[in-house]
């Protein structure tokens, strides 16, 4: 994926804002995701790519539960 200068600015202060607003809310932000999310500003991963990794773990990790509609 080739991204103008502009857009890397772009992502990279998205990626720097959304890991300070976690951490400003007492938020973990786990390695994994912090990794995924700073490729993803470079530009090395789509975002349906960081989503679907993101998903993956927390679908993952038994303390996951989807959450189900009442019939």
């Amino acid at each position: 994926m080739t991204l103008s200068h502009e857009d890397l600015v772009r992502r990279q202060q998205a990626a720097q804002d959304a890991l300070a607003s976690a951490a400003r809310e007492g938020q973990p932000v786990p390695p994994e995701a912090a990794a995924d999310l700073e490729a993803c500003a470079r530009g090395e991963i789509t975002t349906d790519e960081a989503r679907r990794r993101l998903m993956a773990r927390l679908q993952a990790d038994p303390r996951y539960k989807k959450a189900t509609r009442a019939a």
